[in-house]
């Protein structure tokens, strides 16, 4: 499999669809710069990736996160057992591919994200930001989600162009409200319980660049290992399939 830049990507494209080797059609490809083109490729890739193939990658909803280490309001915590809920029903609205810069862009509108996980919080604290450990549930509505990051193509053992994902990174903005709640707390009173679920959400912005936005980073993460894997066994003409209308 050769990796290739590009410069030669225009080369890939036509000569690999012309060639006589091949036994059946090769699908078209969207023209880059048709921005609809590529976003209903998109969408339809996101899909599939959430929901899963069986013997290539798992689904992804509900998607199962071991832990992450944080610290918010000078309080250092550890989340286990992390699950998200949601990643089905969220949708691409748009998606690019740069040729010339070999960047790709999926902006992901998200209308309910939910995050259950189990909370360890240092245990001398002047803030009530977490205290002791126990179990919390984060809920996110009208949630936009940037990935984005370099490509490349490869001609498979197929004789046709296929992606892949050479790096990857994400951008969140929470447009909607932000819910906070322990289910069950441990070592801690239930008065304790209900200061700390206050002051979670009066300060939703810090509890969503500190607690739930890491959450959602490490999901897109997976979501790109998967994205990567299912590209590559996929054609670029099925990724992106030029349409008639």
């Amino acid at each position: 499999m050769n990796a290739l830049n590009s410069v030669l990507l225009l080369f890939v494209l036509i000569t690999t669809c012309t060639a006589s080797y091949y036994t059946y059609p090769c699908k078209k490809i969207c023209i880059f710069d048709n921005v609809t083109c590529v976003t209903r490729g998109g969408f339809n890739m996101y899909k599939n990736v959430v929901k899963g193939q069986k013997g290539l990658i798992m689904p992804l909803d509900p998607l199962h996160m071991e832990e992450i280490d944080g610290e918010m309001a000078s309080v250092k915590f550890k989340l286990t057992n992390i699950t998200m809920y949601g990643l089905k029903i969220c949708a691409v609205t748009k998606a690019t591919v740069n040729a010339t810069e070999d960047i790709y862009k999926q902006y992901l509108y998200c209308p309910k994200l939910i995050s259950h996980f189990h909370y360890k919080a240092q245990k001398h604290s002047d803030t009530p930001a977490l205290h002791g450990t126990g179990e919390a549930t984060i809920v996110a509505y009208d949630y936009n989600i940037l990935n984005y990051g370099k490509y490349s193509v490869f001609v498979n053992k197929d004789h046709r162009p296929h992606f892949f994902v050479k790096t990857h990174d994400s951008r969140t903005r929470l447009k909607g409200k932000l819910v906070f709640e322990i289910t069950q707390g441990c070592m801690v009173d239930n008065r304790t319980v209900k200061e700390t679920a206050t002051y979670m959400n009066q300060h939703w912005w810090e509890t969503e660049n500190k607690l739930h936005k890491p959450i959602v980073k490490r999901a897109m993460s997976i979501l790109w290992h998967n994205t990567d894997i299912f590209v590559r066994n996929q054609t670029m003409g099925e990724i992106i399939p030029e349409h008639n209308n």
